[in-house]
């Protein structure tokens, strides 16, 4: 555990996770230290309750949770939980995990890649959290998702052979029913966060564009696919995520080619471009001009 410069605590992956594991899980009983206790996180956090009630509070916003509900908590996100006095208990599995936890699967699940990049990743961490927990189970589900979490605590504690590989199938079949019931109740609305997942990403290009950048690499840094990410950008800036970048590029030579006299060819290594032949083509098309005729002013 760290303290951050508000005196926040902020624990890092390593203060729960063993060297070379990415998931984590345990009850909120087995740490009641950390009860109550505003704190952030390296890593994502999915919170099913138990038994009890407790005020959970986000940045400036707070909401009951009781039995039954879910509620996922991204990292960075500054929280707590404060128990409800009452004759039950509060009592939550918290599972803990990094989103690059699933990259090893050997398998195709067109379902899981849905909710990772669409759910799990973005759609419920918009910048201000919701008055409400992200869902509420009960009934027959209710049951059928305490099965679920109280396998992967089992199998994490008991640490028999391939108890990684089983907790990862389970959580991807948690995760699978969770986005299923979501979009049965119409709980699941993506354009705020759709939005801010996208600024996020221009605020990164517009941070980093003289360095070489992949739509991978960009992608990364919301939690997205480099497919659904490239989509996604598109749909909401109409743009490709590499005619974007080329503007910024460029428009960042046309300033240095107005205001500065350092050589073109310098100009081109600075805002990114590895060869001349490229960044005289991308100018070209863009501006009409020659990176020389657009400094004369012809």
């Amino acid at each position: 555990m760290k303290n951050t410069d508000n005196g926040i605590p902020f624990f890092p992956t390593e203060s729960f996770f063993k060297k070379q594991e990415k998931v984590y899980i345990h009850l909120s009983s087995d740490f009641p230290e950390f009860v109550d206790v505003l704190h952030s996180h390296e890593f994502i956090e999915l919170v099913y309750v138990l038994s009890g009630e407790a005020v959970h509070t986000v940045g400036q916003k707070q909401y009951t949770v009781r039995c039954g509900d879910v509620t996922l908590i991204n990292s960075g996100t500054v929280h707590k939980f404060t128990p409800i006095k009452a004759e039950e208990s509060f009592v939550a599995y918290d599972l803990m995990f990094v989103p690059d936890f699933f990259d090893a699967m050997s398998i195709k699940m067109s379902s899981f890649e849905a909710l990772k990049n669409s759910f799990l990743f973005y759609s419920m961490f918009p910048k201000e959290a919701q008055n409400q927990p992200d869902m509420h189970i009960s009934g027959k589900r209710f049951s059928d998702y305490g099965e679920l979490f109280t396998r992967i605590y089992h199998e994490f504690k008991g640490e028999e052979k391939g108890y990684i590989e089983l907790i990862r199938a389970y959580v991807i079949e948690l995760l699978i029913k969770l986005f299923r019931d979501l979009e049965k109740e119409g709980a699941l609305s993506l354009s705020p966060a759709k939005t801010d997942t996208v600024h996020r990403a221009v605020s990164f290009i517009k941070d980093n564009y003289n360095v070489s950048l992949s739509v991978g690499e960009i992608a990364a840094k919301v939690f997205l696919g480099p497919d659904y990410f490239r989509k996604l950008f598109r749909e909401v800036t109409g743009r490709s995520v590499s005619a974007f970048l080329q503007d910024v590029r460029i428009d960042e030579a046309c300033r240095l080619l107005k205001t500065t006299n350092e050589p073109i060819k310098d100009i081109a290594t600075k805002i990114g471009y590895g060869d001349q032949k490229s960044f005289y083509q991308a100018f070209k098309k863009i501006t009409g001009k020659t990176p020389g005729e657009y400094r004369e002013g012809k």
